[in-house]
């Protein structure tokens, strides 16, 4: 009994592992050519898989595709944790934040010039993955404001808007910085600090509040 346990649990980690192998050669692949030239056999190729694993684990392509942003959504998820702990004032907090999340994913799939029709995939068959994905920087945006509010670093109302609105602002002003020519991942880096210092002081506290 104890030996098919262990069995069991070898297995379900190769499993796991072969998933996570697969999602990040997909990756690539889909950074590189985009997802219409895509197919099973280069994603199976990439990964250094036969073919028949592949269908073993996924049932096509759009299968890999969520499975691909999940694995994404993961790793964010552990830089974003990671970004909130960084020592310093807010404002380095908050561009650590979003360098964490955005400036992660805009890496993952800035290699090539697909990111308009990767967006327009994630929406229409990876809508739960993205929600997903969107919803990480929310909640850790949302758990720094309140902390630092907290610790008198900030004052939320001086913004004039709703904590939800304000996140919710950031977010799409971290998407706006990605408009116009494709900025490198070096340039969208320093958009994101650039961002991060307005809203820092959109926050910041009257300065008898300070003293």
């Amino acid at each position: 009994m104890s030996d098919r346990s262990e069995t069991s649990v070898t297995s379900g980690e190769d499993s796991k592992g072969r998933i996570e192998q697969i999602a990040e050669a997909a990756l690539r692949l889909f950074a590189r050519y985009g997802y219409k030239r895509t197919s099973m056999d280069d994603i199976a190729r990439e990964a250094g898989v036969a073919r028949a694993t592949l269908y073993l684990h996924f049932k096509g392509k759009d299968d890999v595709f969520r499975a691909m942003l999940a694995g994404l959504g993961g790793r964010v998820e552990t830089r974003c944790r990671e970004a909130l702990a960084t020592p310093g004032p807010f404002s380095e907090r908050l561009a650590a934040l979003m360098e964490a999340h955005h400036g992660t994913a805009f890496a993952a799939f800035s290699a090539g010039e697909h990111l308009g029709e990767l967006k327009a995939v994630m929406v229409a068959i990876a809508g739960a993955e993205l929600a997903a994905f969107e919803a990480t920087f929310v909640s850790f945006a949302r758990q720094l404001f309140e902390e630092a509010e907290a610790r008198g670093e900030i004052a939320i109302a001086r913004s004039g808007l709703a904590l939800e609105t304000l996140i919710a602002t950031l977010t799409r002003a971290a998407a706006g910085a990605k408009y116009g020519d494709q900025p490198s991942c070096e340039h969208y880096l320093v958009r994101l600090r650039e961002v991060a210092t307005v809203f820092a002081a959109a926050v910041a506290p009257p300065a008898s509040a300070r003293s």
